[in-house]
């Protein structure tokens, strides 16, 4: 019997903890200490470091603290206004947990940093340094902005790509493994995967743009953040729209991008539309 999958339709207060943290990074960037700190943490150390392992630290800083409380409403169902919002009853369809956490950690320590090698190598390529200057906000917001747009784009792309039969089989099964969703499931991914469907995803609009430091940590952190909760297996009211790619996870065959936009606009989540259209209009679904 496959497990009852919860509709919530996307609402406004979704927003609120990427603007909340948004907004902070925007304060505190205004801030002299935080200026000064900035400055002297750039003019320390070289690029490389700053691309490769600053990149690397920021994103596991994301990662890990997530997965772990994602990983305690999973075993504990608490707190209760987290665990009351899950996505999908009855059996958790998962691969188990210590082969999940080898593919992850494979992932991150042998793959990441070569990939982050190979960023800054693009960066230089296209003569970029990073600046010890805090970007002012509307630079910072058009960044992130372009950066957004590419991981859209990549996004959806490089996944139908990952949907065709021949992909699917050798490479994108590997993710599929979670049809019940949780954190952890974000960077469970065959290694041909993580390059074109994670890595690709965060660092086209990087390569692209080549924006200031300080908007590539900034963007690094909203990006994991949303890709975290979008795999997270709840609804949470007051963070990134889940449902969509749940649904993905629970259904397989659509709903392939990261907004929900994409697939209304090409036709490719039909059954997901369709469900959510019937829901009362409160949006609460069962």
């Amino acid at each position: 019997m496959p497990p009852a999958f919860r509709f919530v339709r996307p609402q406004i207060g979704n927003h609120l903890l990427t603007g909340a943290l948004l907004g902070l990074a925007l304060l505190a960037g205004a801030a002299g200490p935080v200026q000064a700190a900035w400055a002297a943490l750039v003019g320390a150390l070289p690029p490389a470091a700053l691309v490769v392992g600053g990149l690397w630290l920021v994103h596991a800083l994301v990662f890990w603290p997530t997965v772990a409380l994602f990983s305690w409403v999973d075993r504990h169902d608490s707190p209760a206004f987290v665990a009351r919002h899950r996505i999908q009853a009855g059996p958790r369809r998962q691969p188990p947990p210590g082969r999940a956490l080898r593919v992850v950690l494979t992932n991150q320590l042998l793959l990441s940093p070569p990939l982050l090698g190979l960023l800054h190598l693009g960066l230089v390529a296209r003569g970029w340094t990073p600046s010890p200057a805090v970007p002012v906000p509307l630079q910072v917001l058009l960044e992130l902005g372009g950066m957004g747009a590419a991981a859209v784009a990549v996004f959806y792309t490089t996944h139908r790509l990952l949907h065709r039969p021949a992909l699917m089989r050798a490479v994108h099964r590997v993710h599929h493994e979670f049809r019940t969703s949780t954190a952890l499931a974000s960077e469970h991914a065959h290694p041909v995967e993580f390059v074109l469907g994670n890595f690709l995803t965060l660092s086209a609009g990087v390569l692209v743009f080549g924006p200031s430091l300080w908007s590539v940590y900034l963007f690094t952190v909203l990006a994991m953040l949303t890709v975290l909760v979008h795999h997270s297996g709840y609804a949470l009211p007051w963070a990134p729209w889940s449902v969509h790619h749940d649904w993905h996870h629970h259904r397989v065959v659509e709903a392939f991008g990261t907004l929900g936009i994409e697939d209304r606009l090409l036709g490719t989540s039909p059954e997901l539309d369709r469900r959510l259209a019937d829901l009362p209009g409160d949006g609460a679904g069962g």
